[in-house]
């Protein structure tokens, strides 16, 4: 089934079906955006809204080729899971390895944000589903990066001692 977003001028609402849209009240006028779209558009150049469109002129948007909001830029990001019909993916697998084998005050993070990907998505929140699927990946990557910057400081604050012991230790063997 067919998702919709749509646009007030401030904030963007969705998705809903098309009998959910229904009863939002849109007009001819609203700025819609589904799946497949490349940028918001009026909903007048829809034909499957055409049914349910209201013909007085909302508040927003009067002229006809106005282009839609800038700080609604297309949200790409559900047009995969929507089409797939799947999750994005979680990195549950990999952080938790990652929490066990790295730093895990930093895997806690991704952990948390790998867990609720599929709870989102199956809630109809695509675009939470694909933010907390990119959060999990950052915070896995943060965590290995700072897991390998804490072996090499490990390794040079024991190279260094093992190096000062041997030096210093021949110094010992000569009393």
């Amino acid at each position: 089934m067919q998702k919709y977003h749509y646009t007030d001028g401030t904030n963007s609402f969705g998705p809903f079906s098309i009998t959910e849209l229904q009863e939002k009240n849109i007009t001819a006028d609203t700025y819609v955006w589904t799946e497949g779209l490349p940028t918001w558009i009026p909903a007048r150049q829809v034909p499957e809204l055409a049914p349910i469109l209201r013909t007085e002129d909302q508040p927003y948007f009067t002229a006809s080729n106005q282009p839609p909001p800038a700080q609604f830029p297309n949200v790409g990001a559900p047009v995969y899971t929507q089409a797939s019909g799947r999750p994005p993916k979680t990195y549950l697998i990999e952080t938790i390895l990652t929490t066990i084998f790295c730093c895990w005050p930093l895997g806690i993070a991704s952990i948390i944000y790998a867990s609720r990907v599929e709870k989102k998505f199956y809630a109809g929140d695509y675009l939470g589903a694909e933010r907390d699927s990119a959060n999990a990946k950052k915070w896995m990557w943060i965590n290995v990066g700072a897991c390998i910057v804490l072996w090499i400081l490990y390794f040079l604050i024991f190279g260094v001692a093992m190096f000062g012991a041997l030096v210093g230790g021949d110094s010992y063997s000569d009393f």
